[in-house]
């Protein structure tokens, strides 16, 4: 064969190598379009369908959902006008088994997002292969979430009196703890020897009628408030109240509501919360003996006890477990696990100097074999049980597992300190015959926001803050009328989580 044969050959393998090289670069090309767009879609869903299910969380129609949905691809570099989205929940496709839980599981905030989108191709129109659809889809939920609002009743809460309304105000103080009813109405201020300011309290069976014992209303309104943040049957709602005693007066157990519209739970939790009233000590049978057993109506611990029993008794682990505390004053009571007072030396008492029934300083903290244990160590003990990690879990913290290794729900707790008694009591002043931490309510409410934090007790947000200030998970609100915004800023933290 002769030479300019073979060079005729070479090039035409030349060639033919080219246009194959040719087609795997542009197979190659356009791979890496249609890969780049794809990745383009799919974090642009992921981040839509989680902009979509905090708009579900706030209650909004499927529109509103669609349009942040939209907003948040366009962020991600796709074009709205050229991009399907499609959004969904168990409302807008009953029956789907993504989305819809079978009764009797409760519902969850399940949110669909699907986006489409046409990747056009390069090289490929060359043989007639323009384009190619594109899809991806991603759920997101927004947080389900269990709350146990836990209320404190006690009769100090009608200590916020009217001056000048014509109730004899200070007449349930002067019965119980002082000479006896002076009869003396609307006079603010005025103080007879041994006895209470005129209109220093309302009697709870005046106000408790109209519903204007205060800042019990306060607390009530603000309460109300919150429900309407809730999203049935996505959430559920139980309510404790605590003086003396503890009673659930609404059980987080979903099944009770069966069949009811979201209308109609909502306004059984609302018309339960407004019946509340506030606790009436019927007086202090230890009195005469010098011992305050059963004379105190703070009883923290078995609230939080009662709070936590509602997670197992009706247990959703796809949920957000909440534990909301509002207390106006520090623990005085709790009972063992015999149901008996502790107090302790209260029947070695000679008389009555306050704090009853507990130590007057927060740092000296006990165990529950000790003589010295007290309704406060009650109460840090009932918050470590609620709020520390389950002592399997891989992250739980030492500490929780060295205080009892049987603690674990791992909720989160939030703490409300309301009014003086919290940050500034003055009852075990010295002129009572003791002296005390004045703040001990506060410095007990930020413990326990501590452990409902984290699940761990020794990290404190709180460490660096002073007296009365908002920090982690405890707020404080001086009046009644600043719970309101309190509430809404507990309401407002609620997280989401994502799944493909």
């Amino acid at each position: 064969m002769s030479n300019g044969k073979q060079r005729g050959q070479a090039l035409i393998l030349i060639a033919l190598a080219f246009v194959g090289l040719a087609a795997f670069v542009g197979l190659a090309v356009d791979a890496g379009i249609l890969f780049i767009q794809y990745g383009h879609l799919r974090r642009g869903v992921d981040a839509a369908s989680l902009s979509a299910a905090n708009q579900f969380r706030e209650g909004r129609a499927i529109a509103q959902l669609t349009a942040s949905a939209l907003q948040v691809l366009e962020l991600n570099g796709l074009d709205p006008a050229s991009v399907g989205v499609d959004v969904e929940t168990c409302d807008t496709t009953p029956g789907d088994p993504e989305l819809c839980m079978t009764p009797p599981a409760t519902p969850r905030k399940l949110v669909r997002v699907t986006g489409t989108v046409t990747a056009y191709f390069a090289f490929l129109p060359i043989i007639g292969i323009d384009s190619f659809p594109l899809w991806a889809n991603a759920i997101s939920e927004a947080a389900s979430v269990d709350i146990v609002l836990t209320i404190d009743s006690s009769e100090s809460e009608a200590f916020d009196a009217s001056c000048y309304d014509g109730d004899n105000d200070d007449a349930y103080a002067e019965d119980n703890w002082g000479p006896g009813d002076d009869g003396v109405a609307d006079d603010c201020g005025a103080t007879r020897a041994g006895a209470f300011d005129d209109d220093y309290m309302r009697d709870p069976n005046i106000c408790n009628p109209d519903k204007q014992c205060r800042p019990f209303r306060d607390v009530q309104d603000a309460a109300v408030s919150l429900t309407t943040r809730l999203l049935p049957p996505y959430d559920r709602m139980a309510i404790v109240t605590f003086d003396l005693n503890v009673a659930v007066r609404m059980k987080l157990n979903h099944q009770a509501f069966f069949g009811l519209t979201n209308a109609a739970y909502l306004t059984a939790l609302q018309t339960q919360i407004m019946a509340l009233d506030v606790f009436k000590l019927p007086g202090c049978p230890g009195a005469g003996a010098g011992n305050p057993t059963g004379c105190t109506s703070t009883n923290t611990a078995d609230a939080l006890k009662a709070a936590g029993n509602q997670y197992g008794l009706f247990k959703r682990e796809e949920a957000v477990w909440i534990v909301i505390l509002l207390t106006d004053g520090g623990a005085n009571a709790a009972t063992d696990s015999l149901a008996q007072w502790i107090c302790p030396g209260a029947q070695n008492a000679v008389n009555w100097v306050e704090p009853f029934c507990r130590d007057p300083y927060a740092a000296t903290r006990h165990n529950s074999a000790s003589a010295s244990y007290d309704p406060d160590d009650a109460a840090r003990d009932a918050a470590d049980w609620v709020g520390c990690l389950d002592p399997n879990a891989t992250s739980h913290p030492g500490s929780c597992a060295a205080l009892n290794p049987t603690y674990g729900q791992g909720a989160v707790i939030f703490t409300i300190g309301l009014g003086d008694l919290v940050t500034s009591n003055t009852a075990c002043a010295a002129a009572w015959g003791g002296t005390c931490e004045p703040n001990l309510g506060e410095q007990l409410l930020r413990y326990i926001a501590a452990v409902g934090d984290d699940g761990n007790p020794t990290t404190d947000p709180c460490s660096t803050f002073g007296v009365g200030a908002d920090c982690g998970n405890y707020y404080y609100s001086p009046t009644g009328s600043g719970l309101l915004e309190v509430f809404e800023a507990i309401a407002s933290r609620i997280f989401t989580r994502i799944t493909h």
